[in-house]
């Protein structure tokens, strides 16, 4: 069955805003229709990485915020931009959730990847799994972020979680649910009592 459905023709693209955190492309493109669309914007920013990280005994390791977008004190995963210095989404999780709670070590799993919203952004969300998790040392926080751990039974993190009694980013709600099909779906033995959870 042939498809009408294919890439937009860009016709003419400029940059109308940049700073450290995004830049802002308007492009002018033609559908295979052949329609001109004007001043489409497209958001350019950083690929997202978060993480359901889970303490060696199986709690949640949540952090709870201001989110100035929303004007709400929120929970959430621990999470960040991946940075030019990152060498790789896992150097940058790992860098991410240090410096957010100070916990480390463990295994962590790459459980999947999304487009935040792939209509007019750019970038990619790198989700992971996280295992066996030990306070190695203090915050390292950065001079805007004011962050307060919340560890949490995992089963029941996820109940709240997708009954909206916690309300998430559409982010989050991403990772843990791939984080949660990974665990339902693997094999290995250190995630068979998070995997009990899930029954």
């Amino acid at each position: 069955m042939e498809s009408n459905v294919a890439p937009w023709h860009i016709l003419e693209s400029n940059m109308s805003y940049e700073d450290r955190w995004l830049r802002v492309r308007t492009d002018t493109c033609r559908t295979v229709q052949g329609r001109v669309i004007e001043s489409y914007h497209v958001v350019e920013s950083p690929d997202w990485v978060n993480v359901l990280a889970l303490t060696t005994a199986g709690q949640v390791i949540t952090v709870r915020e201001y989110r100035h977008g929303v004007r709400q004190i929120l929970r959430g995963l621990p999470g960040g931009g991946v940075e030019a210095w990152d060498q790789s989404p896992l150097a940058a999780i790992q860098r991410e959730l240090l410096e957010e709670t100070g916990y480390s070590g463990g295994q962590f799993f790459e459980v999947g990847h999304s487009y935040p919203n792939a209509g007019n952004q750019n970038n990619t969300l790198w989700s992971f799994l996280a295992v066996d998790m030990v306070k190695s040392q203090e915050q390292n926080l950065d001079e805007t972020e004011n962050i307060e751990i919340v560890l949490q039974d995992f089963g029941e993190f996820s109940r709240q979680a997708w009954s909206g009694e916690i309300p998430l980013q559409a982010l989050y709600l991403a990772t843990l649910g791939l984080a949660s099909h990974f665990i339902s779906r693997s094999e290995l033995p250190q995630l068979d009592a998070i995997r009990r959870t899930l029954l």
